[in-house]
């Protein structure tokens, strides 16, 4: 990996609990990956196995409606995360996801990161408590939605 890819992932928010070394054995199990413009990372109904990290550019998450319409339900940029449901479960996506713009991710496979899990509990417990912080947020923010409606 590149010094200046390294340090681009060095300073987002979902890894910011890991020391050095820690962040070093995480790397060895995720990559990043480039996707064109209009890529379909998932499909709403199919297994989900990857959680994706905005690296650059853009991701749009979008939802079928009864009528057969696809409904944006999100558009996520650098340094969100995209089907982080995946890595706690391998139920079927609740919505798609495309990219809006080219752009470089990270990949993290369900598979690699249950490796991370029985090799390195305590790394895998600081990433799990972000992703229980991202889950809330998106949580309090859906509520907050319907509140105001």
């Amino acid at each position: 990996m590149e010094q200046n890819e390294y340090e681009q992932i060095r300073v987002l928010p979902f890894f910011r609990e890991l020391s050095d070394k820690e962040l070093d054995i995480v790397l060895r199990k995720v990559f990043t990956k480039f996707y064109k413009k209009g890529s379909i990372l998932f499909v709403e109904g199919m297994p989900g196995e990857v959680l994706y990290i905005v690296l650059e550019g853009s991701v749009i998450i979008t939802k079928k409606a009864k009528d057969g319409s696809e409904i944006e339900i999100a558009k996520l940029g650098y340094g969100e995360l995209v089907g982080e449901m995946s890595l706690i479960d391998s139920g079927p996506r609740t919505a798609t996801g495309k990219t809006e713009v080219d752009s470089k991710l990270i990949v993290i496979t369900k598979k690699s990161f249950n490796e991370i899990l029985e090799s390195d509990p305590r790394i895998a417990a600081k990433i799990l408590m972000e992703l229980l912080k991202v889950l809330n947020k998106r949580l309090r923010a859906t509520d907050k939605r319907f509140e105001n409606s």
